[in-house]
């Protein structure tokens, strides 16, 4: 197997498990946003912002199960390995770091950027309403994904300068 195919596989995996979250955790969130005893202009303001949520992440769900190539192409997943077929034999410490960045970074983005989404709108909604009730520390709830999206991203750009000082 190379390395191409092992990460277009790995991002497939990503999807599916991107998807079943959408699925169970994000979509019924989302869908509580809807509050049928509110204003009609919150409401239909409501609708479109759970309509444009559930585009934008179905556009990312086949954007990662369908063109696996790009996303490998964009932040170079199948480069700077010692050898272009992966080989359980050949497995060394530089090449399971370099993995295990590009997952746990994966993951992070994902898990997050939902729940940024989620705190955001919160923000906008009680910006357009004052009397919206909004928890006191919502800005902890932005912060804490936004960071963890931080982490993650650095951790999928940056992983060959983690790797190799990780490797001294």
């Amino acid at each position: 197997m190379t390395n191409r195919d092992f990460f277009k596989i790995l991002i497939k995996v990503v999807g599916l498990y991107f998807f079943i979250q959408v699925l169970f955790t994000f979509l019924p969130s989302q869908i509580g946003f809807l509050n049928f005893n509110s204003d009609s202009s919150i409401m239909v303001g409501t609708i479109i912002y759970v309509v444009f949520i559930i585009l934008f992440i179905t556009g990312i769900l086949y954007f990662l199960i369908r063109f696996p190539e790009k996303i490998i192409d964009l932040f170079k997943l199948d480069q700077n390995f010692d050898q272009q077929k992966i080989s359980i034999n050949n497995f060394n410490q530089k090449n399971i770091l370099t993995i295990a960045l590009i997952i746990i970074g994966g993951f992070l983005v994902i898990e997050n950027i939902n729940t940024l989404l989620s705190g955001l709108y919160l923000v906008f909604r009680k910006s357009m309403n004052p009397l919206f009730p909004i928890s006191e520390n919502s800005s902890i709830a932005l912060i804490l994904p936004a960071l963890n999206l931080l982490l993650g991203g650095i951790l999928l750009t940056f992983r060959k300068s983690i790797t190799n000082y990780f490797e001294k």
